[in-house]
């Protein structure tokens, strides 16, 4: 006997985070689990999308596909088994998560990177947030907020008989974010079922910003490793003496792109190519690997002619094992050349001079503060001499997250389905 699969539903922004979501197709198949993506694109983040579309092999479906319906009358339209979600902090997210409460419907928060590479629990946060370029990067969402957002999540609030005290951390949350201040604790309808966390590291982070019982967050491996063609035998292969190698890797968290730190694109090409300058000497070349956010036309016609190899991701791995070390922002990207045994050094120079960085990094052995370019043939001389190469392999095994990584799609389909059955209980 044939049975219908399973329903599951994932809910994004946009179609940008594709690629967290069609990894898992595979998975969920295997226990007869079908997956669908509806996201919010046409609202602002991603328009110009059909309103149905394949990506691959992953049905994508904008909100506009369901012409004149709510969230709260899209999900009895489907009628999901379960739903997925790649964050769950923005109004509409938190909308959608207070319908399918309502409607007994588990969820699931998928991280989509280790959040304990920022610091996370404190009002000063990772990134000091340059006004100026904040407000280019905020003020065009603001038409958004108004038509879409709030009315959306207003909606929400009054169909789901929101209490007095949950209107109250609403007005806050505007109030918050108007003044570009991070919040520590996330609304209590940002919470879900349960929490997929990458790596032991941010089972912490999970209980202490969303409000998880420990039992109920679930570390499934870190993709990224997977992503990257990152395997089992590339685990402390560069902790070893690496300083007569040729490249410096420099990994980006497009801070510029969302008005942090840099007060343009420009200045952090600008950053690119002093960085870049002061390695000449030492008789290194930069390496660069761009976040996904950039614009890759961009990036190729501003630092054409400069010598900086920009590094696709298909070719990320290959050439961490030409470099001596990496320079890194804070990004969940920099625990690959960790997990490799590389020197990394954490940039805190020029207009990143006040970017703080969490305990998944600063807790590396081979980790060094960079506030100046020219130390840092001082730091590399320095780690040739002095590092504690046992200590590095004992943080490698503890922060590797399960293993393999190949397998993390299983154990998400498997969380998954135990949400299901406890649902259906």
């Amino acid at each position: 006997m044939t049975y219908q699969p399973r329903k599951i539903l994932g809910f994004d922004s946009w179609t940008g985070g594709a690629f967290n979501f069609a990894r898992l197709l595979p998975a969920l198949a295997e226990r007869n689990m079908a997956l669908t993506i509806l996201h919010i694109g046409s609202w602002g983040s991603d328009p110009g999308r059909p309103s149905r579309e394949m990506i691959g092999d992953l049905e994508f479906r904008d909100v506009s596909f369901y012409p004149g319906k709510n969230f709260d009358e899209i999900l009895a339209l489907e009628q999901p088994d379960a739903v997925l979600m790649l964050s769950t902090q923005t109004y509409a997210h938190r909308a959608f998560l207070r319908y399918c409460k309502q409607r007994g419907i588990p969820t699931l928060h998928l991280y989509h990177g280790v959040a304990n590479v920022q610091v996370t629990d404190d009002t000063v946060g990772s990134h000091k947030i340059g006004l100026v370029s904040y407000a280019k990067y905020a003020l065009p969402k603001v038409g958004k907020l108004i038509r879409r957002t709030f009315p959306c999540y207003i909606r929400a609030l009054l169909k789901t008989g929101a209490k007095p005290h949950e209107w109250a951390r609403f007005v806050g949350d505007v109030v918050r974010q108007a003044r570009a201040l991070p919040a520590l604790r996330a609304a209590d309808d940002a919470g879900t079922t349960k929490g997929a966390v990458y790596t032991n590291t941010d089972i912490e982070h999970a209980v202490r910003v969303y409000g998880f019982a420990e039992r109920d967050v679930i570390a499934v491996g870190n993709p990224d490793l997977l992503r990257f063609g990152f395997g089992i035998e590339d685990l402390g292969t560069q902790n070893r003496r690496t300083l007569d190698l040729e490249y410096v890797m420099y990994i980006d968290t497009a801070l510029a792109i969302v008005g942090l730190l840099f007060k343009s694109e420009e200045s952090f090409i600008e950053h690119l190519v002093q960085t870049a300058q002061s390695l000449r000497p030492l008789g290194k070349k930069l390496a660069f690997k761009p976040h996904p956010a950039h614009d890759a036309a961009f990036l190729a016609r501003s630092l054409d002619g400069t010598g900086i190899e920009i590094v696709p991701n298909d070719r990320f791995v290959a050439r961490l094992k030409d470099c001596c070390a990496c320079i890194s922002e804070t990004t969940s990207v920099a625990l690959i050349p960790a997990l490799a045994g590389l020197p990394l050094l954490f940039a805190q120079y020029g207009e990143l001079r006040e970017q703080r960085f969490g305990p998944a990094l600063t807790g590396y052995p081979r980790g060094y503060k960079l506030e100046n370019l020219e130390d840092i043939g001082d730091i590399l001389r320095a780690d040739a001499e002095r590092a504690d190469h046992k200590a590095i392999s004992d943080w490698i095994e503890f922060n590797a997250g399960p293993l393999p990584a190949q397998d993390m799609p299983r154990r998400i389909a498997g969380v998954v389905q135990s949400m299901i059955t406890d649902a259906k209980r």
